[in-house]
């Protein structure tokens, strides 16, 4: 059985091994780890630091937050490092589907193991959000993320942007080695996600993007607009995904040519 995984919110003392300190968490994180979880002195769990770096830790003390004001928490030791997964750097550039398919999406993204997520409403996208609910929908997220980042035992909480328009997105290509379109409409003629990798003589550790429509797809104007911006077409077979299909299997394709899953190395 995995040990229960938390994210530090701040760095672990440099000369924490053997030695007690108190734990830097979140206060919901103590609380869930004293009255949801259960944990007492001597259970073991996994604290990440902000660093990404993962620690095996055994509890030492454990203050019920809700029984004292002073001194409440988790005290511990570190009893060795963790041995890092392969994470490669790949973000999801998400439509914005309808109803609550993003939890989703963004729940097996993290598993699979991407970087970060941005929502972006297109032309096609369906739902419109506000400023006000813009920002709901993000801390929603956030917070999906890190449940999943905590049960697929992450090195870190992947990025989740709150949802935007695609105004500007073109302009911020150029923080990526590639940038991956899925189009169904080029299904038929476009080349596969390891081809594309392959011939992009990608630099170690590259960044990548991924680009997934809403449910309905990219207009012509998006696509050429995307390819004109060196944004490269990919197919996914010759079946029609769902865009909360496609934004789990594209990344998913894309992770696994990089190093990860399991799958095949750059090198």
């Amino acid at each position: 059985m995995s040990l229960h995984r938390f994210f530090a919110n701040a760095a672990l003392p440099a000369s924490a091994a053997g030695e007690e300190f108190v734990l830097p968490l979140a206060s919901e994180d103590v609380h869930h780890a004293v009255r949801v979880l259960r944990l007492h002195q001597g259970d073991r769990i996994v604290v990440v630091s902000p660093e990404r770096v993962a620690y095996e830790c055994v509890l030492t003390r454990v203050s019920d937050p809700e029984g004292s004001t002073i001194g409440a928490g988790l005290y511990g030791e570190v009893i060795q490092r963790v041995t890092p997964i392969l994470e490669p750097r790949v973000t999801l550039i998400q439509g914005l589907p309808k109803a609550a398919k993003m939890d989703l999406i963004i729940e097996k993204a993290v598993e699979i193991g991407i970087e970060a997520i941005w929502p972006i409403a297109f032309a096609r996208s369906v739902v419109r959000l506000d400023s006000a609910r813009a920002g709901k929908k993000g801390e929603r997220w956030r917070r999906v993320a890190e449940a999943a980042a905590k049960q697929s035992g992450r090195s870190f909480v992947p990025q989740v942007l709150d949802p935007a328009d695609e105004r500007g997105l073109i302009g911020r290509f150029d923080q990526f080695h590639l940038v991956i379109l899925a189009s169904e409409e080029h299904a038929g003629r476009a080349p596969g996600v390891g081809e594309v990798i392959r011939a992009a003589s990608l630099p170690t550790d590259p960044q990548v993007a991924v680009i997934v429509g809403p449910e309905g797809g990219f207009t012509p104007q998006e696509v050429a607009a995307f390819v004109g911006a060196q944004a490269v077409i990919v197919s996914l077979g010759d079946t029609i995904l769902r865009t909360e299909t496609a934004g789990i299997v594209l990344p998913a394709l894309c992770v696994y040519e990089l190093g990860g899953l399991g799958g095949r190395s750059l090198d």
